[in-house]
């Protein structure tokens, strides 16, 4: 059940936007001009669809495998207390709550924007959490990354992916940041998955926030949102 037929499309309409540009760029560089068609518009519609392929692989398939490489990586222990910022429908979610049991517990927080990602409600993750039978493990939260309803050091795990980036106001982004840090505790997990051009700026968060800043790189081609030039990157970091 860990696919996109039950976690969604990142972004629908800019995979949308992205199919429509390169059919627009193909018929009219060739199809309207069939005796001669403009080389440069039908290599442009070319470039465009391979963007696109690279989009939803990265949305269907790609992401999956570097949020299991993630979760594996953490080294979950069955009693911990996990928080993911902007779960979305709970693709990264469930698979930290598969590793949990009911001892422990998975919190989910999101605004639910469906512009984000396709039919995006907490509805829809409370049904996959049930059809994955993690809701003994799981508790789903309506708020914003800015302002957290949780106490400080409450969770031994904080996790977020793609979501940061929808944040576009600077401080906004540094407050979600410094909220993520508070509910953190002492020798806690901070897990950044995202993409944009932001790394340095979480680097450079977390390591003002007193976090051991263990890794930053790049998550390769699972995580190209088009291209090599729109990237996904994890920083990682352990609370001091």
């Amino acid at each position: 059940m860990h696919n996109w037929k039950y976690f969604g499309i990142d972004a629908p309409l800019v995979l949308i936007l992205y199919l429509l540009s390169a059919i627009f760029l193909f018929v009219q560089g060739y199809v309207l001009r069939p005796s001669s068609p403009i080389l440069l518009e039908v290599i442009a519609a070319g470039i465009v669809f391979i963007e696109w392929g690279l989009f939803l692989h990265t949305t269907i398939r790609g992401k999956y495998r570097l949020f299991d490489q993630v979760t594996e990586r953490l080294g979950l222990k069955a009693t911990d207390q996990v928080l993911d910022l902007g779960c979305g429908r709970g693709a990264l979610l469930t698979r930290l709550a598969s590793r949990l049991e009911p001892a422990g517990q998975a919190v989910g927080l999101d605004l639910w924007h469906s512009r984000d990602q396709s039919h995006n409600a907490a509805a829809v993750t409370q049904r996959n959490v049930t059809a994955l039978r993690l809701t003994d493990r799981v508790k789903l939260v309506t708020g914003d990354m800015v302002a957290l309803p949780f106490q400080d050091a409450q969770f031994d795990v904080v996790t977020t992916s793609f979501a940061l980036h929808n944040i576009h106001d600077v401080q906004q982004r540094q407050r979600a940041l410094q909220e993520a840090m508070r509910v953190l505790k002492p020798g806690g997990q901070l897990v950044i998955i995202d993409t944009g051009h932001h790394a340095a700026e979480y680097r450079q968060a977390l390591d003002t926030g007193h976090l051991d800043i263990r890794e930053v790189h790049s998550l390769g081609v699972n995580g190209w949102w088009s291209g090599p030039w729109m990237s996904s990157y994890l920083v990682y970091g352990v609370k001091q």
